[in-house]
């Protein structure tokens, strides 16, 4: 453009091992799917195509419309021509450069950087050949004195190279990595292009990936470690917290420890194990400024250890079920009361009394004081935190927010949620008991070490709670049986730890029902059996409307921020009547009062199907997925499902299920 070349484009370049089988890719590069027209699968093929013929030029006028054999029985759709359309052409132009047509560098455009990712040369789309390996019976080690060529380190975005440096006699060579600044990295072990992603299907029952860790100068920040796998190119990816292994522990300075996940539970949190291909060790992105850390005996072993046997009541805690875990007493912060046990109804009994007086305090239970920490990190991936509270006398102020905190090690760290921000979605109301469920794997997310949790608390906000009098029974942490995760039981009950409710069997008083322009009321219809209780909606005409959940009124936006890389937000719907065939169907997701706003067909959900009418269908959409396409997550108002605006007349439907679940 204007005698410069500015973007260089080419052909992938494949790489290839001693046998002949692709394996990566020297060059990411473009490349054709083609479909074998006998088995219909799909093969990506990286040859010069579709750049290897002629090329025309056709100018088109585009009149929208309905395709041809969608209407008038294979005719022209001729409301497209309704209003008359215009083609004007001013002038085409083609020019021809006589230098460097058999290369195609142009005349003398050529310049320094035309081959530089950083300058110039663009990386297409070609998926990157996965080379899946058979099913592996014995260990790898990818990592231990020596680097494997098959895995070598790998700094993602920092610019660092990572090196074998000798550590103690134990340990001899290692591999050290860095951090330098803030920006944001990740680090470990990348096999894409070196050699075959490792199947380790056949060590799900047993198997586990270990390896050793010094932390040799800590993070500036103090941020969480993590762990991620990656599989098939990052088609699946599990990233949780180091202090999940199996060990339950923190890092210290200066000091080697084991870490130990096990198999079963990364595939249980969504990871491939057929086709693994990078495993990370890392501090939270953008917090790792001035870390330095060595890894020693990275393996994927068949031959992991067993999970500890529990006594029973060691994988739970009990803070208060009606009477006081000595362990873990009633307190109140810095009020000077001193919480009571009192009788409530006959199905609670006695349950914890908290009242606050003129100082602002917080309050609930404390295991600091009693050296009775807790330690979770057995249950992370599907324990939670629950509780039952009821406000007997509410604040002065009836707006005034009510919270749940939770801490760890002496306050090192903590996180503290809107009572709203549990599973139930509920605010609370006074005179009646409600349960309040918050996820350990999201807390663990958002910062939590659940490896030593010592204070949990319930309390209005600080300096407005004077009068407050409130009472809790049945709080807990533990991990809920598989069949009791508060979801409706069937196929369409949410997979993972529910966030947030935004309806399910009942209305949830923040996430109204909605009918943004169309003049209807949405109601609530007995469906069948498994659904029960559904929300109903219907389109009239065919002047445009959408419908769903609004929040937006309420000023209490949900924040997904915390598992906004492995959470899904989820809905069941069932047409019931459906508008004029063709007409697609579509979700939308805003946050921020529509700053931000993402809308896609139904046929882009995980399930990739299309509505049939009269049957129940499940939809599910990423977060992570959302966000990339520009959704703020922190701060997400409304939700809708609907037919496409201004073709949804005779359109009625059900909604069921509707929820943001962790996993």
């Amino acid at each position: 453009v204007d005698d410069y070349l500015y973007q260089t484009q080419r052909q992938s370049d494949v790489m290839y091992n001693e046998a002949g089988e692709a394996i990566g890719l020297n060059h990411r590069g473009w490349f054709v799917e083609q479909i074998d027209p006998v088995t219909g699968a799909a093969e990506n093929i990286y040859n010069a195509a579709p750049y290897d013929q002629n090329f025309f030029m056709i100018l088109n006028l585009a009149v929208g419309g309905n395709f041809p054999e969608n209407t008038n029985n294979g005719g022209v759709d001729a409301s497209a021509f309704e209003n008359g359309q215009t083609f004007q052409i001013d002038y085409v132009r083609v020019y021809q450069c006589n230098a460097g047509n058999s290369d195609g560098t142009g005349c003398e455009t050529l310049r320094e950087g035309y081959d530089d990712l950083q300058d110039a040369l663009t990386l297409g789309a070609a998926p990157i050949p996965t080379l899946v390996a058979p099913p592996a019976t014995d260990a790898i080690t990818i990592f231990s004195d020596t680097e494997n060529p098959s895995w070598p380190m790998w700094d993602c975005c920092g610019g660092t190279t990572p090196q074998v440096v000798e550590d103690d006699a134990e340990h001899g060579s290692v591999a050290e990595f860095s951090i330098l600044d803030n920006n944001g990295t990740v680090l470990g072990f990348n096999s894409r292009g070196f050699g075959s992603a490792f199947n380790a299907s056949e060590m799900t029952e047993n198997g586990a990936l270990q390896f050793e860790m010094k932390v040799v100068n800590a993070p500036v920040a103090n941020p969480q470690w993590w762990l991620k796998v990656e599989s098939d190119n990052e088609a699946t990816a599990v990233e949780i917290p180091l202090n999940t292994s199996l060990e339950g522990v923190n890092h210290v300075t200066g000091e080697w420890q084991t870490y130990t996940f096990r198999l079963d539970t990364l595939a249980n949190l969504g990871l491939d194990l057929t086709a693994i291909d990078v495993v990370m060790i890392f501090p939270t992105w953008g917090q790792g400024e001035g870390a330095t850390f060595r890894i020693d005996n990275l393996i994927i072993t068949p031959d992991g250890p067993e999970l500890p046997d529990a006594e029973p009541g060691a994988q739970e805690l009990i803070l208060f079920e009606g009477t006081a875990n000595p362990g873990w007493p009633l307190w109140d912060c810095c009020g000077g009361s001193i919480p009571t046990e009192e009788i409530d109804d006959a199905e609670h009994g006695v349950t914890a009394q908290f009242v606050i007086g003129a100082s602002p305090t917080v309050m609930g239970f404390n295991g600091r004081d009693s050296g009775m920490q807790f330690n979770a990190s057995n249950i992370v991936n599907d324990g939670v935190v629950q509780f039952d509270m009821k406000i007997v006398t509410d604040t002065a102020d009836p707006a005034t927010p009510w919270f749940f905190k939770i801490e760890s090690n002496g306050a090192a760290t903590e996180v503290e949620l809107n009572l709203n921000a549990s599973m139930e979605g509920q605010e609370p109301v006074v005179g009646q008991w409600q349960t309040y469920t918050y996820s350990l794997a999201a807390l663990a997310s958002a910062g939590l070490d659940v490896t030593s949790i010592d204070i949990v608390m319930m309390f209005p906000a600080w300096g407005a709670g004077e009068g407050a009098v409130y009472r809790v029974d049945n709080a807990k942490i533990y991990a809920p049986s598989s069949n009791d995760n508060g979801n409706d039981a069937g196929s369409g009950a949410a997979t993972g730890n529910v966030m947030l409710s935004v309806f399910e069997n009942t209305v949830n008083d923040t996430w109204p029902l909605w009918d943004c322009c169309g003049g209807t009321t949405p109601t609530i219809e007995t469906d069948d059996a498994e659904h029960g209780a559904t929300v109903q909606f219907e389109i009239f005409n065919n002047n445009g409307t959408v419908l769903g959940f609004y929040n937006r009124d309420s000023g209490q936006p949900f924040d997904a921020s915390a598992i906004a890389t492995t959470g899904k937000f989820q809905f069941d719907l069932k047409v019931v009547s459906a508008p004029e065939a063709g007409t697609p169907w579509l979700f939308k997701i805003e946050s921020s009062n529509a700053a931000t706003a993402v809308e896609l067909p139904l046929t882009d959900s995980n399930q990739g199907v299309a509505p049939t009418t009269g049957q129940w269908q499940t939809y599910t959409f990423n977060l992570l997925d959302l966000q990339n396409s520009g959704l703020d997550v922190s701060a997400i108002d409304i939700v809708m499902m609907f037919p496409a605006w201004g073709q949804g007349a005779g359109a009625v439907y059900r909604v069921d299920n509707v929820v943001f679940t962790d996993n």
